[in-house]
């Protein structure tokens, strides 16, 4: 599905639902001091000794999407967070639920093996996408699988199964059901206002990275 598409198709927004007093775990287990990039002036991956790094949402990625998937609709806002990790680092899930799709997005600079999770929250589906695993993740996977918070789900890809991107997880949430196991990971600048209803904030699971 097109990203114009996705947007057009949305004609009813849920209000988040009340995450008071909820505790979710980590999705990666980050040591104490991880790199936060600032790509809003940067077109690549900043060089660091830290393999473990955070990449920010809402952010302005300017000259960093190439390719038709992104460059045609002008798409540079991103709307998930990345955390870098070493290839094989494990991927857990934020809270408990089932899972809800998984595929290989194949093109390049897309997402490629990927998870999508669904999870009830005070009689409310949150989605929770899963980007740039590895292959053995999607492995032995069901639609409707019960999965659990902390369960590992998967691990972080290298640039050959990941849709070419250094080792890192995208992480996204979303109120909207996907239609397929995809979203839209960056957006244009048309569509932004409409994305951050959309995609709240991962921080609000993740806690404060940044």
């Amino acid at each position: 599905m097109s990203v114009n598409l996705f947007f057009k198709e949305i004609h009813h927004i849920p209000e988040l639902p009340d995450l008071t007093g909820l505790s979710f775990s980590n999705i990666i287990d980050l040591p104490e001091f991880v790199h936060v990039h600032d790509f809003s002036s940067e077109n690549k991956f900043q060089n660091n000794h830290n393999p473990y790094s955070i990449g920010k949402y809402n952010e302005k990625r300017p000259n960093m999407y190439k390719g038709e998937l992104f460059e045609i609709a002008e798409r540079f806002i991103h709307m998930g967070i990345d955390i870098g990790a070493p290839i094989g680092t494990n991927v857990k899930s934020f809270y408990h639920g089932e899972i809800f799709s998984f595929k290989y997005n194949r093109l390049k600079l897309d997402y490629g093996h990927t998870i999508i999770t669904r999870h009830m929250i005070n009689n409310q589906s949150i989605y929770a996408l899963y980007g740039h695993l590895s292959k053995s993740s999607i492995e032995h996977k069901t639609i409707g699988q019960k999965i659990y918070s902390g369960e590992i789900l998967g691990t972080v890809g290298n640039e050959n199964e990941n849709g070419g991107w250094p080792p890192h997880v995208h992480f996204q949430l979303s109120l909207v059901e996907p239609q397929e196991c995809d979203l839209p990971g960056v957006v244009s600048e048309k569509n932004r206002e409409l994305a951050l209803r959309i995609f709240p904030d991962p921080r609000i699971v993740l806690g404060k990275l940044y």
